[in-house]
C-alpha cells in the first residue's frame, strides 16, 4: 500500500494527465499526493524569460492542480512544493519518503520541458522508486484492460514482476507476463541464410513463462496470470504489439543478464514515446 505519490507539475496537458492517474491512484490507496514544479533559473535566463513571470506561472499551475484534486477525489491530501535547479535531480530528490514518480509522457522539447519537465528514463534510472510515465492522451476509461510485465529471458522474477502482481490484485485486473525474443533485423537474415533458426529458443522461454505463471497461480489464489513469449526484431515493437489496448504497463530500468541485454534489452527513451499506455518503469537490484 501507498503512502505518498509524487507528481511533477509543469502545467502542460501531458502533466495534467498525469496528475489525474495519480489522484486516481492517491484516492484508491489512501496515498497522499505531492505536487513538485522545477524552476531551472539558468535556462529561464537563457530562454529570455523573466524569472518572477516563470515563479507566478509555476505558482499558479500548482494552485491549478490542488484545485482539481480537491474537486475531484476530496479525501486525497495535498503537498505542494517549488524547487529550483536542474529538473531530473530535483525530481530524484524529493522522491526520497515517495512510494512513486508520476509524470507526463515527453513527445518533444517545449517551454514545458524546460521549466518544469524531464526527461522520465532519466528520472527512472536515477531514482529509487518506481516511476510511472503517463502518455498525454490517456483518460480514466482507458484502465481495466490488464497489466502487462516484461519478464527479463531468463527467467528471474524481479521488482518489476512483484510490483504487476500487486497491481494486478489490487485492481482485480489479469496479468501477462511478456518476454520479448529475437534477433535484429540486420542479424536474423544472415542467421536464417546459415540455418540458424531461434524456433527452439522461443519455445524454451514459453516453458519458463508458463511455469512462471503456475507458480503464481498457486501462491496467489484467484490471480489470472498467463506467460506469451513474443518474437520480434526489438523490444520497443514487441510492446507496442502486445501491450497497446491494455491497462498499464510495467517494466525494469535494465535487463540484469548477458542474455537478456542481448534478446530484449533495456527500456530506452522511444520505447516510452511509442506507448500510448501508462507505463510504469521499476528499478532493478
Amino acid at each position: 500500500m501507498m503512502k505518498k505519490i509524487l507528481v511533477g507539475i509543469d502545467g502542460s496537458a501531458r502533466g495534467a494527465r498525469a496528475l489525474h492517474w495519480a489522484a486516481r491512484r492517491a484516492s484508491r490507496e489512501g496515498a497522499n499526493l505531492e505536487l513538485l514544479s522545477v524552476v531551472d533559473s539558468r535556462k529561464v535566463k537563457e530562454a529570455g524569460a523573466s524569472i518572477e513571470d516563470v515563479q507566478e506561472a509555476v505558482e499558479a499551475n500548482l494552485d491549478k492542480a490542488r484545485n482539481f484534486v480537491a474537486k475531484r477525489y476530496p479525501n486525497v491530501q495535498v503537498e505542494m512544493r517549488i524547487a529550483e535547479g536542474e529538473v531530473v535531480e530535483n525530481i530524484v530528490d524529493a522522491s526520497v519518503g515517495c512510494d512513486l514518480i508520476v509524470l507526463g509522457s515527453h513527445h518533444g522539447i517545449s517551454v514545458g520541458d524546460t521549466i518544469g519537465g524531464a526527461k522520465p528514463l532519466r528520472v527512472a534510472v536515477s531514482a529509487a522508486v518506481p516511476t510511472a510515465v503517463i502518455p498525454a492522451d490517456w483518460a480514466e476509461d482507458y484502465d481495466g484492460e490488464g497489466v502487462v510485465v516484461g519478464i527479463d529471458p531468463d527467467g528471474s522474477t524481479n521488482q518489476a514482476l512483484d510490483f504487476s502482481i500487486a497491481e494486478a490484485i489490487a485492481t482485480e485486473q489479469p496479468l501477462r507476463l511478456i518476454t520479448g525474443w529475437g534477433l535484429p533485423a540486420w542479424i536474423s537474415k544472415p542467421a536464417e541464410a546459415m540455418g540458424g533458426g531461434l524456433g527452439p529458443v522461443g519455445e524454451q522461454y514459453q516453458v519458463r513463462l508458463d511455469s512462471l505463471a503456475a507458480a503464481l497461480r498457486e501462491e496467489y489464489e484467484g490471480l489470472n496470470v498467463r506467460g506469451h513469449a513474443v518474437e520480434g526484431s526489438s523490444p520497443t515493437r514487441v510492446l507496442q504489439g502486445y501491450a497497446k489496448t491494455r491497462g498499464v504497463l510495467v517494466l525494469g530500468t535494465r535487463s540484469r543478464a548477458a542474455l537478456g541485454r542481448a534478446l530484449f534489452g533495456s527500456v530506452t527513451h522511444s520505447t516510452l514515446l511509442n506507448l500510448t499506455i501508462p507505463t510504469v518503469i521499476v528499478p532493478q537490484d
